[in-house]
């Protein structure tokens, strides 16, 4: 994680994540389904669509949704059922949360249909539903390429807000 991330960011989110950025860096976790981001690239490509404003993007998943510090608390931005929920938890319950895929809050399928087809998608890249499921897409892992996460996160926000 570069320096200036620390300086731009390292006060505006809790300081286990910060000391999670300083050990871990952004890089793939376990199985690739989360990412941790650098919050200032998040910036670069996303500037002011993110829907939560003044948010800080931590996490990113193969399927294009988000976990952002906002307001005081860590938010899911699925932008693939256009919703957005609060986790009313501690960076350890967050970190547990994304250990647990018997939980709902990530909306986990089809990842690992689709990662089994097409293998893990690189750090800057997701899954993502041909056509995306706002424009009538079937939601199913056949349905699934490998695209580019930030082009693809920008234009699911600009299809959720043109509704």
């Amino acid at each position: 994680m570069p320096e200036s991330t620390f300086v731009i960011y390292g006060d505006r989110v809790p300081v286990e994540v910060v000391d999670a950025w300083r050990e871990y860096g952004a890089g793939l976790i376990d199985d690739g389904y989360f990412r941790m981001v650098d919050p200032a690239q998040v910036d670069s490509m996303l500037g002011d669509m993110l829907p939560l404003h003044g948010g800080v993007v931590l996490f990113v998943t193969a399927m294009a949704d988000m976990v952002v510090w906002w307001q005081g608390g860590f938010w899911v931005v699925n932008s693939r059922s256009q919703q957005i929920s609060p986790q009313p938890v501690s960076f350890d319950g967050l970190v547990a949360l994304m250990a647990d895929e018997s939980n709902n809050v990530w909306d986990w399928q089809p990842y690992p249909q689709v990662r089994d087809r097409l293998g893990v998608p690189g750090f800057d890249d997701c899954f993502m539903h041909v056509p995306m499921m706002a424009m009538g897409g079937r939601g199913d892992a056949s349905s699934m390429q490998v695209g580019g996460v930030w082009p693809h996160i920008a234009m699911m926000i600009m299809v959720i807000m043109s509704e």
